[in-house]
This record gives C-alpha cells, sequence and structure tokens, in this order.
C-alpha cells in the first residue's frame, strides 16, 4: 500500500501493482455481470424476441403457417391443423390426425375421398396419409402451397386419384 498526502488525513490506498487475485476476480465478475445485462438491454430494446437454447442461443421465432381450406368454407379460410380439408376441388379429407405441423411441412392422416372415387368411397374413405409443403410467405404469415398423399387405392383409382398437386393459396381464394 502506499499513503496518499491529503491536509486532513492520510488515507491509506491499495497499490494498483499490487492488485489480490480475489479483488480481480470481483472486478471480472462485476464487469461481466454489466457486459451482459448491457447486452440482454439491447436484445430487448431491438425487439429481439425468442426463446433461449440449452447452448445460450436463442431461437428465431417460428412463422405461424397455415393451409387455404375450403372445407364448409366457399371462400376458403386459413387454418391450422384441420380435422377437416378439401384439398382440392376433386378431393376431401376427412378426421385427420395431425403428426408435426409446421413450419416447413406438416404430416397428418385421415379419411381420403373424392369425385374421382365416388359412389364406393362416400360411406367408407381410404386410409391416407398427407403431407403438406412448399411453404410460401403471404401477409405475415406461412402458407403451405403443395400436398402430397398416399394412399393404398385400388389399380383403377389410381391414375384418377387426385394425390398431388397445389393447394390453393389465400391470392387463389380472394382471401
Amino acid at each position: 500500500m502506499r499513503l496518499i498526502d491529503a491536509p486532513s488525513a492520510h488515507l491509506s490506498m491499495p497499490d494498483p501493482r499490487r492488485v489480490s487475485p480475489s479483488a480481480a476476480g470481483l472486478g471480472t465478475v462485476f464487469v461481466s455481470a454489466v457486459l451482459v445485462s448491457a447486452v440482454t438491454l439491447g436484445a430487448v430494446a431491438c425487439g429481439s424476441t425468442g426463446t433461449a437454447q440449452p447452448d445460450g442461443r436463442r431461437a428465431i421465432p417460428e412463422t405461424p403457417v397455415y393451409v387455404m381450406n375450403l372445407y364448409a368454407a366457399e371462400q376458403g379460410r386459413a387454418d391450422q391443423r384441420p380435422a377437416d380439408l378439401v384439398i382440392s376441388e376433386f378431393t376431401t379429407l376427412n378426421g385427420v390426425t395431425w403428426r408435426t405441423w409446421g413450419p416447413t411441412r406438416a404430416i397428418g392422416t385421415g379419411g381420403l375421398s373424392g369425385s374421382w372415387c365416388l359412389p364406393a368411397c362416400a360411406d367408407t374413405p381410404y386410409a391416407a396419409t398427407v403431407t403438406l409443403s412448399g411453404v410460401v410467405p403471404v401477409r405475415g404469415k406461412g402458407y403451405f402451397t403443395r400436398y402430397e398423399i398416399v394412399a393404398d387405392l385400388p389399380l383403377d383409382l389410381r391414375e384418377q386419384a387426385d394425390l398431388r398437386g397445389s393447394v390453393p393459396g389465400p391470392e387463389s381464394t380472394g382471401r
């Protein structure tokens, strides 16, 4: 320690060249806490959202993903995980249970029917798995644009079945 000459008293100040490791660690902890607080406040001030991951990174929030559904809606509506889905003008899926939904695809199983299989499938739809994909952004939301259906169909219906194609989007339905 060195002494500082002051008119009223002699004060003892630590010599900056002789700082103990514990005092240095305390300063480092304080500086680290200040930096972490500044970074956190900066992220909040910039509008950063998302959730912290176990490795400390922040996840980018997912855009909500929808499918345009014409079931019981002539003009269509943006829908998520619909139990009943009119996938095209020829094909409908009923009782769909979705295993996955977004952000890039959705997979569900349900009963498949359509104008191409009438009258046989009206009362007994075919078991099917549908995959929605091709997400495009429209007014801040994502919309699936493609579908593919896998079903165990009789040979004579496979050529006529509407098993892959484009899902109507909000622009095509006037929404």
